[in-house]
């Protein structure tokens, strides 16, 4: 059985990588492999990394997300509509945050990092009292200590100067995407005038691969994978791959008690009671081609030694 040697640090190449979009290439893959991971990440990627993003929010004097409010040029459909654009990553996530895959947390949780790790919900009371026109998600960013905002120059609403909101959302943890439905029906306690609203948990936008074939030695057909990851900005592409990577192999763990591992030679040992025409044959391949010198010519032996052919085995 083929067993192909994925350890080496270069079968991952990092071609381009910024905040927003990274460019990897891996190689050599045996042939059809390139589909097998290729399709696997893609779907975890895309389905499976999770998110913050807004659940509710209630304005107050404002009853259903149908309604107008006074002094504000935006009804309450348009301003929903913003604020499910915008971007939030947690300030302490890297830190305090060792287990990033989605439902894969040990219970109960380990004492350190009980806090100051956000919770899967968090309420923020955000009263806007200034003079601004013009309200961006920069502005509600001031009143939201956990969370940073990728996109602060997203226009949430236009008012007039001397109207003042209260405005109160709530930021939940999830993957994917979740209806208003589902969010309301998640939620332990709803306010009058709280509005569920659909929310876009996953940070990537965007996954694309493709195989080219990849020449590892003469007569050799393996191939290349190519991939690129765009996401929002609220986690860096490599780290996205490493998450996906990290949570098939959690996944791939379920199916097996015992330790998976890359060495071939632990996997499949060799077995002890071989039959006597095995270490024949063995003894046959090791045979030094030095000792048949008198069955080949000058010429055919130069050549053999010249590309360090040294037994039958090599041979």
């Amino acid at each position: 059985m083929f067993f192909l040697k994925f350890t080496k640090k270069e079968n991952l190449r990092v071609l381009k990588l910024t905040s927003y979009e990274g460019h990897f290439k891996i190689e050599p893959l045996y042939p059809g492999w390139g589909v097998t991971i290729g399709n696997t990440l893609r779907r975890v990627l895309l389905s499976s990394l999770e998110g913050y993003a807004i659940s509710s929010v209630k304005i107050e004097g404002v009853d259903h997300e149908f309604a107008t409010i006074k002094g504000v040029k935006e009804d309450m459909t348009e301003i929903i509509l913003n604020l499910k654009k915008i971007r939030f990553k947690t300030k302490i996530e890297d830190e305090y945050n060792p287990y990033p895959a989605p439902y894969m947390y040990p219970t109960p949780y380990p004492a350190p990092y009980m806090y100051p790790y956000p919770s899967p919900e968090e309420k923020f009371n955000i009263i806007i009292k200034n003079e601004k026109e013009e309200i961006t998600a920069g502005d509600l960013g001031e009143y939201i200590n956990l969370f940073e905002i990728i996109n602060p120059d997203l226009i949430i609403l236009n008012k007039n100067k001397f109207i003042f909101l209260n405005i109160t959302i709530v930021i939940k943890k999830g993957i994917g995407y979740v209806p208003s439905e589902e969010n309301e029906k998640n939620t332990n306690v709803i306010e009058t005038g709280t509005i569920s609203i659909d929310s876009i948990f996953t940070p990537i936008k965007h996954v694309n691969y493709t195989i080219e074939n990849c020449s590892v030695s003469e007569n050799s057909t393996y191939e290349r994978l190519l991939f690129e990851i765009k996401t929002d900005g609220t986690i860096n592409p490599e780290n996205a791959l490493i998450k996906a990577s990290n949570l098939v192999i959690r996944h791939f763990k379920l199916l097996t008690n015992k330790k998976i591992s890359l060495n071939y030679n632990k996997l499949y040992p060799k077995k002890q009671n071989q039959p006597a025409i095995y270490f024949k044959l063995l003894q046959i391949l090791n045979y030094s081609l030095e000792r048949s010198r008198k069955h080949l010519s000058v010429r055919t032996f130069n050549c053999l030694k010249k590309f360090k052919i040294v037994t039958w085995g090599d041979l």
